[in-house]
């Protein structure tokens, strides 16, 4: 499998963990490209627990600063795969 189908498969897992913990987002309007905040103003609690759950599932270490500067799924999906 080349690096843009994994790309694209962690996508899509990243999105359905997304949907499942903040709950009330139906997946289809959900893309790479959501903004957390500006596309479903979500609060930080929700924001929270989404991050946690990546960093548990994909074992990462990121610095607060890391995740302070995270707003789309495309952004997680870069740091999952290491690059940011």
């Amino acid at each position: 499998m080349d690096a843009e189908a994994n790309r694209d498969e962690l996508t899509q897992r990243i999105i359905e963990l997304f949907v499942s913990i903040i709950g009330f987002i139906p997946r289809e309007a959900v893309s790479a490209q959501t903004n957390f905040i500006k596309d479903f103003d979500i609060i930080d609690d929700d924001i929270t627990c989404f991050m946690m759950q990546v960093k548990w599932r994909y074992k990462l270490a990121p610095r607060p600063a890391d995740w302070e500067q995270i707003e789309t799924i495309n952004e997680v999906v870069d740091l999952v795969l290491g690059k940011r």
